[in-house]
């Protein structure tokens, strides 16, 4: 492990510890028991089909991004290997680690071709998160001006900011493209596959229209326990709400969102009359729905045959079979 990815991985246990504690002092645990044991089943159960779904619709948006850059494999394959990202994701201290290992799959197992293998598989899974991105923050937005209730102001000010900034990222990015292609020659083949992307309206379509529904599943599977909950709170509300959060979880600074995930629900939902404990244990629940299904993952990781590097002799060659 180099310098810098151990200074990054203490300063995320340090976030996590410091989070939790923070979060700790203030809870009232009686209470917390109280909103865990209170969930109806249903509710539970519920928001894991929904994620599990949302799973599913994911794995098809990955399989045509990756179809477009040249790669083919079965739905099943797409499946096993999109369960061992959601595994590894769980079980890693970093956010993009499923990423990574999709990308591994993918490009030491799927069929393809042989020139750039890695980058082009890493690019599918880039334009994978990045669909999902967009419209996560999209839906945001959406869900603010359908609101029944007035936003609050600290609501207000993190949602506007998140706009504003991705507005911006967005301008920045694409008037500085060319400037970063030029200084990090590495960037310019992924800077224009993107942009070729952008110029399939059909694939671009395609994959906003699948995002679309996994980031509403997202939004219902909160929702889902939420009212499994009890919790009075307008669908609306979770709509903002949830991708905020979401959002707040992609910040480096603990070990796969702990601590930052229930810190934001019990900001952001304390607003609208849910007390810190319900919000942590609606965080806790949701994330505990998640890890449930993303176990599944796990035969995947141990006995599906982790890829060995072997040389293509063609284009059309799969580099290795399973």
């Amino acid at each position: 492990m180099t310098k810098r990815a151990r200074l990054g991985s203490l300063i995320r246990l340090g976030g996590t510890l410091g989070l939790t504690i923070f979060l700790a002092v203030r809870l009232d645990w009686r209470e917390l028991g109280q909103s865990i044991t209170h969930l109806s089943p249903a509710g539970f159960w519920g928001a894991a089909g929904i994620f599990l779904l949302a799973q599913v619709v994911s794995t098809a948006r990955w399989r045509q991004l990756a179809g477009w850059m040249g790669f083919d494999a079965g739905f099943e394959r797409f499946a096993a290997w999109y369960a061992a990202g959601m595994f590894c994701n769980l079980v890693l201290p970093t956010s993009v680690g499923g990423d990574v290992v999709r990308t591994w799959y993918l490009a030491h197992q799927g069929h393809g071709p042989a020139d750039g293998r890695t980058r082009r598989a890493a690019t599918s899974v880039l334009l994978d998160r990045g669909t999902g991105l967009l419209v996560l923050i999209a839906l945001a937005g959406i869900a603010s001006l359908a609101s029944p209730v007035d936003l609050p102001g600290r609501v207000s000010l993190f949602l506007y900011l998140v706009l504003g900034g991705t507005a911006a990222g967005m301008v920045l990015g694409l008037l500085a493209s060319d400037w970063l292609g030029r200084k990090i020659p590495k960037l310019a083949p992924l800077i224009a596959q993107g942009w070729e992307f952008a110029r399939k309206p059909r694939l671009l379509a395609g994959s906003l229209a699948l995002s679309v529904l996994v980031q509403v599943a997202s939004v219902a599977q909160v929702a889902m326990i939420g009212w499994g909950m009890g919790l009075e709170v307008p669908l609306a509300v979770y709509g903002y709400v949830v991708p905020l959060v979401t959002l707040l979880t992609l910040l480096p600074v603990s070990v796969n969102g702990m601590g930052l995930r229930e810190a934001g629900y019990a900001g952001l939902l304390g607003a609208f009359g849910v007390g810190a404990s319900q919000a942590v244990a609606l965080s806790l629940l949701g994330f505990a729905a998640t890890g449930l299904v993303a176990l599944l993952g796990l035969p995947v990781v141990l006995w599906g045959g982790w890829p060995r590097v072997e040389k293509t002799v063609s284009a059309t060659e799969p580099v290795q079979t399973v």
